[in-house]
């Protein structure tokens, strides 16, 4: 089996947990939900390790530190985060060049080209 890390990386400066996202307000609070998406199978993955980085206030650094001991790397994105998450990925493949990276997200499903096209 893989050594595998779920992440759910880190946020962009000013990000509100997505809730926001749809105004062109800023929110006082921060609303982050649990990643269900990403503990429901770390639990199922013998050895494995979930980050939560947003909540948590952990930054690219201390993830990337982390990175080069994982072959396989689930990180989960959002329409309003990623161009941050691409950029992420970046980080820990240019860390970790051998990492697999599997994405997480709803709205793949619905518009991969546009979504693709859109992180470009």
């Amino acid at each position: 089996m893989m050594k595998t890390l779920f992440l759910q990386p880190p946020s962009f400066d000013g990000f509100d947990g997505g809730a926001g996202s749809r105004y062109q307000a800023k929110r006082e609070i921060k609303s982050f939900w649990f990643p269900t998406w990403l503990a429901q199978p770390a639990a199922l993955v013998p050895g494995s390790k979930l980050i939560d980085a947003p909540p948590a206030r952990i930054g690219l650094d201390a993830v990337t530190r982390q990175i080069r001991d994982y072959e396989l790397c689930v990180m989960h994105t959002s329409t309003p985060s990623f161009a941050s998450d691409v950029k992420v990925a970046e980080a820990l493949k240019a860390v970790n060049p051998s990492l697999i990276l599997a994405w997480s997200a709803p709205r793949w499903r619905c518009s991969r080209r546009r979504v693709w096209r859109r992180a470009a």
